[in-house]
This record gives C-alpha cells, structure tokens and sequence, in this order.
C-alpha cells in the first residue's frame, strides 16, 4: 500500500515538533502578586467591601510571599483572605479584619516560600466564622 505524498509530509512535522518539545527547555514561571476583591452586593457596579492581596516578591517595605486582608465598608462584616497551595490544596497562611472596624488592614503575615510555589487566593466578607460572600482569585507564583 502506497502512503500518499501530504500524510508522510504530516506525520514528518508531527514528530519533527515533537522531537523540537522534547529538547525545548521549561520556562521559570515568574512571581505574581495576587488582588481579589469582595464586593458589598453581587452586582457589579457595588463597590468593594474589602481585599486580600498575596505580594510575591518584596517591593520597599512590602515583604515578599506575604498576605494581608482590608476592610472597607462599615456594614458590620470583617473581611478574611486564605492563601492555599495551588498543588497539594493546603492552606499557607490566613489574614482576617475580624475584631477590627472598618477602614482596617491586617499587618503583613508572612513566611518564605519556595520559589515556584503555586498559589490560589480566596477573599470572603465574613459574619463570626460563616462566609457571607466570596471571591476566589487568580492562580499566583510565589
């Protein structure tokens, strides 16, 4: 049986590609800071209650693979941010405004992390220990 002319051609560029992928050399997945905000209603024109930012690498006197969270809204909510483990789901470190007014931003909670580390970010508004409203963020590189 006789292979026509454009499969050989086909299936040349296929393990030429393949062959190119298993030579090419894994980027180093650079740091990503992290900002998810809860709204004070589900509607997108609300204003924002409160955030929780992930800062990656150390800027001034921001610390590096640090976590705070911030409450804007007077409405009798605190606002709390869990950074997890993108890979193995374990949550790294917590911030929450809780016992604070509003107009109140944690202190930094830190704590170095291995470079590459995948992370996740989830911001709830929060009355006592229930989740009111949440936000889930972006995947970030510490």
């Amino acid at each position: 049986m006789r292979i026509p002319r454009f499969v050989k051609s086909a299936f040349t560029a296929t393990v030429a590609a393949g062959g190119m992928m298993v030579f090419a050399a894994t980027p180093a997945q650079a740091s990503t800071n992290i900002t998810v905000h809860v709204k004070q209603c589900p509607l997108d024109y609300c204003a924002t209650a409160g955030y929780g930012w992930f800062n990656a690498d150390p800027i001034g006197e921001v610390p590096g693979d640090a976590l705070k969270a911030c409450d804007l809204a007077s409405d009798g909510y605190s606002i709390k941010a869990w950074l997890t483990n993108r890979d193995t789901g374990r949550v790294i470190r917590t911030a929450s405004t809780a016992g604070h007014t509003a107009n109140y931003c944690t202190p930094w909670q830190t704590g170095d992390l291995p470079e590459q580390t995948r992370v996740w970010l989830e911001v709830c508004k929060m009355s006592g220990t229930t989740k009111v409203a949440c936000h889930y963020g972006s995947e970030g590189w510490a």
